[in-house]
Order: structure tokens, then sequence, then C-alpha cells
């Protein structure tokens, strides 16, 4: 055997190597992230007007003039539950209004929330109605929404709270 052949290539082949496969796996995440929000709400926010669980008016039009993250969630949902915590830390410093889709009656969904030790506002839609308004069609579905009511972010399955804070801060710094 040939002494050049069994030799490892030289570190900036191999770096750029995997430098080309993280590109190649970003490329990928993104075509799929296009691809989950292809028919996802863009541009103004539908109305979401109804009343939370605990029997109190929530209105998008009259949450006030900072950035509303709308999270679509259901209590059947694993992925939901494995990013609940993050949602409900989120909610403590910034507006959220949690949509519980298709989870059953009110009382069920209320006993999902205090069981998992969850206190964000939440908006029972046992029919669906709210989320098939807003095109959702994947679990969990996180949009934020700006002070004008215009859609800037979305995103369709486990988004860990730092990318929601830094969506967050983006619109309230920059955009």
């Amino acid at each position: 055997m040939n002494q050049e052949s069994s030799a490892k290539p030289p570190l900036t082949h191999r770096l750029l190597s995997w430098g080309f496969q993280l590109a190649g796996l970003l490329l990928v995440l993104f075509l799929i992230h296009l691809w989950q929000t292809r028919d996802l709400v863009a541009g103004v926010a539908p109305p979401l007007s109804a009343n939370s669980l605990e029997g109190l008016p929530v209105d998008l039009e009259t949450l006030g003039s900072e950035p509303v993250v709308v999270h679509f969630w259901a209590t059947w949902c694993p992925v939901c539950k494995l990013e609940a915590p993050a949602i409900d830390d989120l909610a403590e410093d910034h507006k959220v209004v949690t949509v519980a889709m298709q989870s059953g009656q009110a009382a069920e969904v209320s006993d999902y929330l205090e069981a998992n030790e969850l206190g964000f506002t939440t908006i029972n839609d046992p029919q669906g109605k709210l989320s098939s308004t807003w095109r959702v069609r994947g679990l969990p579905t996180s949009y934020i929404i700006d002070e004008n009511r215009q859609v800037r972010f979305v995103s369709v399955g486990y988004t860990p709270e730092l990318t929601l804070r830094l969506r967050l801060w983006l619109l309230d710094n920059i955009l």
C-alpha cells in the first residue's frame, strides 16, 4: 500500500470539507423551514379575539404597542410539551398568547397547564377554528407579530427560546 494514499489529508482540506458539509446541512434545514412555513399567514395578522381560559378577553388589536408571540400548541403534542417551559419563560418578559389547538374542553387544558406548572395566557381552540384561520398545519407553530400587527417571523416545530428571544430583540432594536 502506498504511503501517500494512507496519509490523512491536510487540516485545511478537512476543515474545508467540514465547512461544505455544515453549509449543506444548513441549506437543507433552511429549505425544510421554507417548506414548513410555505402556506402560513404572512403580512397582516388575522384577528385573534377570544377569552382566555381564565375568562379574560384577549384581543390582538388591544395588546399594546410591543411585539406579541402567538404560539399554537396542543396537549397531545410531545414537541409542544418539550417546548412549553421555554414559552412559559418567554411569557415572563414578553407578551405571549398561546392557543391550545384541538386539545379538549377548557377544563382539560387548564388541568394540563396546572399539572405542567405553566402560566402563560391560553385560548382554547377545541374545534381548531383559530388555528385554521392562522393556517396552522404543524405543531408547535409560533408567530411573532410586530406593533403594526404584521407577521414578522414564523416557525414550525421546536424553536429554542434563544431563537425566539433573538427574533424579538431584532424586532425591538433593528427592524
